[in-house]
């Protein structure tokens, strides 16, 4: 071993939290990446066919009040509010309300007489505060309904946290325009940790973020069994989904660091397959206990609800049980939370689906700060990581852009190249980045870093009466710019899978950590198949090449001829 190779190991030996900095090179890997734009797509097709069966039923308009339509139900108001969050809960998660919907006075009122009360008072955006203000010091409404209706009133409600597409998912502003100074934020001042917190983290922390929001919409108040069942089935698709495609990726990275081999994507789905059930099941042992529970809490309801005897002797003597009940189901889904070190645990020893879920809770309530020092660190490197890529994607876009626009000509006969990118990824503000400089009769398609949407509709010229008969886009046009569109949304996912990559690699060492502080494993241990020795192939180390030995030269002896035998004596 080289001198270099041996300090280096000496000072992992030492602070093998150290290994966390080589987060960033294994994780940038052809194969890892590949394994996380497969990841990426197959979870939103999976979801959008989800989304696409439970969003039966539902108009595209949110429910409004009528008194006669809801005349039958014992309360009225409350039914309506009832049908009215049940849609808003949908719009939130499937997107049917499309991006038009924005909240209205119904979505922000108590009761049927404040609901007349701010119809009547003509509320409009420009004097909202005032108005409010009149009515409220009037006691013709109550203060926290005026605050509501001042602050959202008229704002877009969020949609789509489910049924988006990876290419138009919100991310936050383009790297390559915030570096340049062209987006403004987070150098603003007191920007930077709004951006930090509520943009880069969720991205870092995707697959976690995307398993945690389906399971809280499951828990909403006012959810209905059937969107119930619509949120069970998206959590149960993404754990599945990322158990297998995330125990490949950590398959391949402890093997590279226990063998410094590489078994490669082919290997990696093979190993995968062969563990699937195991790295499936183990995860979702959390949403199956909690659902035990919640039954057997609902048998014990059932009890509750017959008079005298179930307020005294079942919901008042033993609503100890009921608490023991609530806190058992609140550990195992906060144990979502390592989920990872389950799919860790099967990839690295190849333990069993009841060993996985085990290890990954014992690691994670045993050593809570620990696991929590290890992804601030993991977190603070990933930052830097993710905005570096995002940078040089970004940045090597916009140049092959950029080159092409440089074509001599191209803006005198109109072909400036901003039409090939009218379908390009919305994510990451890819759009934005690479529709600067084209222009519409005169009028910028990008204003202050983003889209005009009039200019851009009247770019594509699809309405009649507002189109430009010299800029609008041909038919030609449209099919060159799909191409491109291809090419981009490939390569938008593999930046994306970056991040992925780098969540499961990351996820992976801090479990190598874990383990070595719990169960004083060493880092380099690993549970390796029979088959998967063919597949490995070195990584970081060339085995020594064994030198030819020198030939020894023999020198020849002469031949002689042997002795005549002595001749037999007679026998007498």
């Amino acid at each position: 071993m080289k001198p270099e190779q041996t300090t280096k190991q000496n000072l992992t030996d030492m602070m093998p939290w150290l290994l966390l900095f080589r987060t960033f090179s294994l994780a940038l890997d052809s194969s890892k990446l590949a394994l996380g734009a497969l990841g990426i797509l197959a979870t939103a097709l999976g979801w959008a066919i989800l989304s696409f069966v439970f969003s039966f039923g539902y108009e595209s308009k949110a429910p409004q009040w009528s008194a006669n339509s809801y005349s039958k139900a014992p309360n009225p108001w409350s039914a309506f509010k009832t049908d009215r969050e049940r849609w808003n809960l949908m719009h939130l998660s499937s997107g049917i309300g499309g991006s038009d919907s924005s909240y209205e006075i119904e979505d922000l009122v108590e009761n049927e007489q404040e609901l007349q009360i701010a119809k009547d008072a003509n509320l409009n955006k420009e004097n909202i505060f005032n108005q409010i203000g009149l009515l409220v010091n009037s006691g013709k409404m109550n203060k926290e309904t005026g605050e509501r209706l001042g602050i959202y009133l008229g704002q877009p409600k969020p949609r789509g946290l489910i049924n988006t597409m990876p290419w138009f998912e919100e991310r936050g502003p383009n790297p390559y325009l915030l570096a340049t100074g062209q987006a403004g934020v987070p150098w603003n001042v007191g920007r930077f940790w709004d951006w930090v917190i509520t943009q880069q983290c969720p991205y870092l922390l995707e697959p976690l973020v995307k398993a945690v929001r389906p399971a809280l919409l499951l828990i909403h108040p006012e959810a209905s069994f059937t969107q119930r069942v619509y949120f069970v089935g998206c959590l149960a698709w993404i754990l599945v989904v990322w158990s297998f495609f995330g125990g490949a990726i950590s398959r391949i990275v402890v093997v590279q660091i226990a063998r410094n081999e590489n078994i490669g994507m082919r290997g990696a789905l093979k190993f995968a397959q062969q563990n699937m059930v195991n790295l499936i099941s183990a995860p979702l042992f959390c949403p199956t206990i909690t659902l035990v529970l919640l039954l057997v809490s609902i048998a014990f309801g059932l009890l509750g609800l017959i008079p005298i005897f179930g307020d005294i002797f079942v919901s008042g003597l033993f609503w100890g049980v009921f608490m023991g009940l609530g806190l058992v189901m609140a550990l195992v889904l906060v144990g979502l939370v390592g989920w990872p070190l389950m799919v860790a645990t099967v990839s690295s020893e190849g333990l069993d689906s009841w060993e996985s879920f085990s290890r990954g809770i014992q690691y994670l309530y045993s050593r809570p700060w620990n696991f929590i020092a290890y992804n601030l660190v993991t977190m603070g490197y990933g930052i830097v990581a993710i905005f570096f890529i995002g940078f040089m994607a970004s940045f090597g876009v916009y140049l092959a852009k950029w080159s092409v626009a440089n074509t001599p000509m191209a803006k005198a006969l109109n072909r400036s190249p901003e039409f090939l990118f009218v379908y390009s990824p919305t994510s990451f503000g890819w759009r934005e980045l690479l529709l600067q400089g084209g222009k519409v009769d005169g009028q910028n398609l990008v204003v202050d870093g983003k889209v005009d949407t009039k200019a851009y509709q009247k770019y594509l010229g699809f309405d009649p009466q507002n189109r430009s008969e010299k800029d609008s886009l041909r038919w030609y046009n449209f099919m060159g710019a799909g191409l491109v569109a291809i090419w981009l949304g490939a390569f938008f996912l593999l930046v994306v899978g970056f991040g992925y990559s780098y969540f499961w690699v990351a996820f992976t060492l801090i479990f190598l950590l874990l383990r070595k502080d719990l169960d004083n494993n060493e880092i380099h241990e690993l549970h390796l198949e029979e088959d998967e020795e063919t597949l490995v192939a070195p990584v970081l180390e060339k085995a020594p090449r064994e030198e030819p030995q020198p030939e020894t030269k023999s020198r020849s002896l002469p031949v002689v001829d042997a002795p005549p035998s002595k001749p037999e004596s007679p026998e007498v």
